[in-house]
């Protein structure tokens, strides 16, 4: 019976090890996809510029259409609602933030450096940019992180070589 209950708590205790494993593996494969989206977010607000000023020498970024498709491509890849509250099945549970920065001819003298007001991000901007952080707050399970908030930010130049 000793050997019964010994094996018994070993195989719980397995378990619940394997189970925590699992939820910290999972939280940091979506963090890791988090980064993806963002940089695809601000490469597809990149995409979008002003065509006049453009002709003339300078890239002014068209920040509506910008921040329009950048919009577009968090929500498909986060798998949102129109209120970027998650939908059924996506692993984020709370309603997620986002940020658009647009570093152009019109609004900025090169070269700048960008600190992000988290002290995490710094880029030495050269060229027209656009920077998107995303906060898709606590992930779902709390014994992975209880107290952090996930974020990420990126950015996308715009060269024209």
């Amino acid at each position: 019976m000793k050997i019964f209950i010994l094996w018994m708590s070993l195989f719980l205790l397995n378990i619940i090890f394997l189970n925590i494993q699992n939820e910290y593996n999972r939280a940091e494969r979506h963090f890791i996809q988090l980064k993806y989206i963002a940089e695809e977010a601000a490469a597809a607000a990149t995409q979008y510029y002003q065509s006049i000023p453009y002709s003339n020498g300078t890239m002014v970024f068209d920040q509506t259409e910008g921040i329009k498709a950048a919009e577009y491509v968090i929500r498909q890849d986060l798998n949102l609602d129109n209120n970027y509250i998650p939908m059924p099945g996506s692993y984020w549970v709370d309603k997620v933030t986002y940020n658009i920065q647009f570093f152009d001819d019109s609004n900025t003298t090169y070269p700048i450096l960008y600190n992000h007001s988290s002290g995490f991000f710094s880029k030495a901007i050269g060229d027209p940019t656009v920077v998107v952080t995303i906060n898709v707050g606590k992930p779902r399970y709390s014994i992975v992180a209880p107290t952090n908030n996930y974020f990420r930010t990126a950015a996308h130049e715009w060269k024209e070589r």
